[in-house]
């Protein structure tokens, strides 16, 4: 029995030939094309295709990135020449004093008390009191003496006594001047002592306040100069961003530009694909082998080919 192969195979059509290997119209085909193009795979085609024109539009490396603004820079300056504002000095100094001005509150058990918050006058006073008491007493003596002297008692036991009685009541009494004198002279004291203390302690409370207050200007206006940093950094950031964007689109539109030679081949290729092929079938027949080989294949001669062909004989 005779047997058949058939093998079918896919042509572009003649016409279309030349549009991949010479082109028309003086053009290249498709495989030279593509062979020119991607056939140069060394460093130096790449360096010429893609970094040398990168380089002439300043858009390689560091060239695709924006530089900061003035604005960014100016930001820059004045956060690294920030200090700390000049409040926080004045306050620490406000309370320093204060805290002075607490110390060392003045007390009567001071061993100045006396002569720091008395009047140094006050012993002239007590003493011209004294001396008037004196006087008094002297004028009281005198005339006493007299009356005796008219009377014939003068140096008598009688006067004598009297004498002595009045003595002594003139040193009570000037003892009672000096007493009251330093008693005043003490109260006095005492209130210049407690006026003084007052004072200081409102002194150091108001300079504690007022330090306080230095303290929140201080970060008052820290907190400004931050703010005012922030919006002059964020203008910033927002041109350099519209200034990366103006880049980014130069590099896109330039790379667009180095490989439109390949992404016309590939646009063409496509095209050339969806040309519809040729279906070519060949055909191959093998004829069927003699009977007398078939017989050999069988292993039948002599008499078994006889017995084959008589079975009765």
């Amino acid at each position: 029995m005779a047997t058949s192969q058939v093998v079918q195979t896919s042509q572009i059509p003649s016409a279309f030939e030349t549009y991949y290997t010479s082109g028309a119209e003086g053009q290249k085909g498709l495989i030279p094309q593509a062979f020119q193009l991607y056939g140069q795979g060394t460093p130096a085609a790449f360096q010429s295709k893609y970094v040398e024109p990168l380089q002439a539009a300043g858009l390689y490396g560091a060239g695709r990135i924006a530089d900061l603004t003035p604005e960014q820079i100016d930001v820059g300056q004045q956060l690294k020449s920030l200090s700390t504002p000049a409040q926080f000095g004045s306050g620490t100094t406000a309370i320093g004093s204060g805290v002075t001005a607490l110390t060392g509150l003045p007390s009567i058990t001071d061993s100045d008390f006396f002569s720091k918050y008395m009047s140094p006058y006050m012993q002239n006073v007590v003493d011209t009191q004294k001396l008037k008491a004196i006087e008094d007493a002297k004028k009281t003596q005198l005339g006493t003496n007299l009356n005796t002297a008219r009377l014939g008692t003068y140096g008598g036991a009688r006067q004598l006594l009297a004498q002595t009685e009045r003595e002594r009541a003139l040193g009570t009494q000037l003892g009672d001047i000096q007493a009251r004198g330093l008693q005043s002279a003490y109260e006095a004291g005492q209130r210049g002592l407690e006026a003084e203390r007052a004072a200081r302690i409102q002194q150091g409370l108001g300079l504690g306040t007022l330090g306080a207050q230095y303290g929140q200007l201080g970060v008052a206006q820290q907190a400004a100069d931050i703010d005012r940093l922030k919006a002059l950094g964020a203008y910033g950031d927002l041109e350099r961003a519209i200034d990366q964007q103006e880049l980014d689109v130069r590099y896109q539109d330039l790379l667009k530009g180095i490989q439109f030679p390949e992404s016309q081949l590939e646009k063409l290729s496509g095209f050339i694909r969806g040309i519809p092929t040729t279906d070519v079938t060949q055909t191959t027949t093998t004829p069927p082998p003699s009977f007398a080989s078939q017989l050999t294949g069988l292993g039948l001669s002599g008499l078994g080919l006889y017995r084959l062909l008589n079975p009765t004989g």
